[in-house]
């Protein structure tokens, strides 16, 4: 009797055991489960709030951008920059959304044609001149350039005389004739020359090379441009393009001013 009595007391005592971890280990997975969620729901709401805010300034900054001042403009995109951060952060976070933006805007006819143009100039502006950490370029130092044709012009004479001659004093030149304004573009994106020389025929290439140097200065901002060829008689008109350093029709002033520009990208200058 007393043996029986023994037998399923311990059983009993056992089954209390195995109970009672079994409901400390659901206890535990239960904790978890909820500490979980609740990383999950913060972690999204504050998602959610930074995208709701993110968008508030965007829409401020395409506000300020296209009818603003352009103190009120530099503010608005200093205010969402962020200097430490790569360009491509910065166009795809910040100007990609703002253009965006405008071009809203402008189709909800919110703000006119000449607001949705100044806005866009001034993201140019900004983009170009844009502050970038303080670091030693570490590539194009050698004496290398890219010089183009712009897109649609057939005066390839100059710019492939003035290739053999840079080359034959030493530089690396890339020599694009003949393509796109797109495959330009990407030839840019590619590209790890800060010096670029565009030519053209005549001013009727003006409108094209205003493209070409916009295509540049986004794909790279510290890049710098000289402009060539006959285009050039009108100088003025030219170095109006934003983006454009300096035009030059004299083949040797240009390859000093090309040399006095490595000069300086290798002395940080």
């Amino acid at each position: 009797m007393s043996s029986e009595y023994d037998n399923h007391t311990s059983d009993a005592l056992q089954a209390d055991a195995s109970s009672a971890g079994k409901s400390r280990f659901d206890s535990r997975e239960h904790v978890s489960a909820l500490a979980t969620e609740v990383l999950h729901q913060v972690a999204r709401r504050a998602v959610q709030i930074r995208k709701a805010r993110d968008k508030q300034a965007i829409l401020a900054a395409a506000m300020a951008l296209s009818t603003g001042s352009e103190e009120e403009a530099s503010t608005a995109l200093e205010s969402l920059d962020d200097p430490l951060q790569a360009l491509d952060w910065f166009l795809s976070e910040r100007l990609g959304p703002i253009a965006k933006e405008i071009g809203t805007l402008w189709n909800a006819d919110k703000i006119s044609f000449l607001e949705a143009t100044v806005g866009a100039s001034r993201i140019y502006s900004y983009l170009r001149y844009r502050r970038r950490p303080t670091h030693r370029i570490e590539h194009g130092l050698h004496k290398s350039a890219t010089f183009a044709l712009v897109p649609g012009d057939m005066h390839t004479l100059g710019i492939s005389a003035a290739t053999d001659v840079f080359r034959a004093r030493g530089w690396d030149i890339t020599l694009l004739i003949g393509h796109s304004h797109d495959e330009l573009s990407a030839q840019f994106e590619a590209s790890k020359d800060l010096i670029f020389g565009f030519s053209a025929g005549s001013t009727h290439s003006l409108a094209a090379l205003g493209r070409l140097v916009v295509a540049l200065t986004v794909a790279r901002p510290e890049a710098v441009v000289l402009v060539s060829g006959q285009i050039t008689a009108d100088p003025g008109a030219v170095l109006a393009l934003p983006g454009v350093d300096n035009c030059d029709p004299d083949l040797e002033s240009a390859f000093r001013w090309f040399e006095t520009q490595t000069a300086a990208l290798q002395t940080g200058s």
